[in-house]
């Protein structure tokens, strides 16, 4: 079973992604639980380009959503923005 490692928030603009922050699994915190509870955004527009990717212990992207401004913005007040 993959262990998750991290959730990384970031947002593309000119085909770039641009990293804001990221949770890593230490100190206890469970990213898997942490994931499934982000809401997702069903209208991509609404999304501005924020999207949250989940990641394995080997560093690979294994799911990714996209979001709204504000759930971005809550998740990153949330963690130690890591970049």
């Amino acid at each position: 079973m993959c262990q998750h490692s991290r959730i990384v928030v970031w947002y593309q603009v000119a085909g770039q992604k641009v990293v804001l922050g990221e949770s890593l699994s230490e100190f206890g915190h469970d990213v898997s639980s942490i994931w499934l509870r982000l809401p997702e955004e069903e209208n991509h527009t609404n999304s501005l380009g924020y999207r949250l990717s989940l990641f394995d212990d080997g560093g690979r992207e294994i799911a990714s959503k996209a979001v709204s401004t504000q759930t971005a913005d809550e998740f990153l007040a949330l963690i130690k923005v890591r970049v």
